[in-house]
């Protein structure tokens, strides 16, 4: 097998798997923050929990349909 039938590292099985895992924890994270927040509500609670639905939400999408996902695409963090 050559480098150009090697499928890309998103659309491997275990990446998938564990990036939807990963996608589903922050989208209930997410959630929970908005849902469950306690009154009166703060813009960085807002912001961050709508931020966490959307990326996680988004590696979910991107792992069904084995595509890279926006928080992969960050590129290597130190």
């Amino acid at each position: 097998m050559t480098d150009r039938e090697r499928p890309p590292f998103h659309a491997k099985r275990g990446y998938r798997l564990f990036s939807g895992v990963f996608g589903a924890f922050l989208l209930g994270v997410g959630v929970y923050a908005l849902a469950l927040g306690f009154a009166p509500m703060s813009a960085l609670h807002l912001v961050g929990g709508i931020g966490l639905v959307l990326v996680g939400g988004n590696m979910v999408v991107s792992a069904y349909a084995a595509k890279e996902s926006w928080l992969s695409r960050l590129g290597p963090l130190p």
